[in-house]
């Protein structure tokens, strides 16, 4: 079967989207500011660098059931706008890709197949009334995640073969973790995945099928 990569919108959405959330964090450092080509080169990892709680199936369940009460969500006000427009922005990318491609979907949020079927089946109104103004979005990676250090690192390096081979290693995990009962399909997918300008060979991506 032949799986539909990331097209150049679709990277150039997930770059933009990134770029948004680092440089919100690079204005909120205090001493360890990135310069801008190191910004750059991380926002074009093939994945996004926040996450909505894909995994938290109890909080996603009640999001999106037909009858929404609101006293059983936890209800996290946005103190920042700027953070809150990013959501939505986010939200409404993974609703329309999910509808698009699944697969592809999960590449880029780390998010299992039961989860991105969830987000399609919703309709885009109905999707940011219940979410969109609860403060979803946080950290994909914690501050003690190996995986942050080496794509703050050699993730960011000016050799493009290195930066790639971490990029995609990480990418690697994220599809791993994000295993759940109906993603047989994924390991070919993600084998046989063609992302513009990146290759992404069976053998880079051999362990997620094993």
């Amino acid at each position: 079967m032949d799986y539909e990569g990331l097209t150049t919108d679709d990277l150039s959405n997930v770059a933009a989207l990134n770029r948004a959330w680092l440089d919100r964090g690079n204005r909120q450092a205090a001493d360890e500011r990135l310069p801008p080509a190191h910004i750059e080169r991380l926002a074009a990892v093939p994945f996004l660098w926040f996450s909505f709680r894909e995994h938290d199936d109890r909080l996603w369940r009640r999001l999106l059931r037909d009858e929404l009460q609101e006293d059983l969500i936890e209800d996290t006000p946005f103190d920042d706008a700027n953070l809150r427009n990013l959501q939505v922005a986010g939200l409404a990318f993974l609703w329309d890709l999910a509808r698009r491609n699944p697969y592809v979907a999960r590449v880029v949020s780390g998010a299992t197949l039961d989860w991105c079927d969830r987000l399609a089946r919703s309709t885009a109104a109905g999707l940011l009334c219940r979410a969109g103004h609860r403060r979803i979005i946080c950290e994909r990676f914690a501050a003690d995640d190996v995986r942050l250090e080496r794509l703050r690192e050699s993730g960011a390096s000016v050799d493009a073969a290195l930066r790639e081979a971490t990029q995609m290693s990480v990418l690697q995990s994220l599809l791993i973790q994000a295993r759940d009962a109906r993603c047989s399909p994924l390991p070919a997918a993600a084998c046989d995945l063609r992302l513009p300008g990146i290759t992404v060979g069976r053998a880079r991506l051999q362990y997620a099928a094993s």
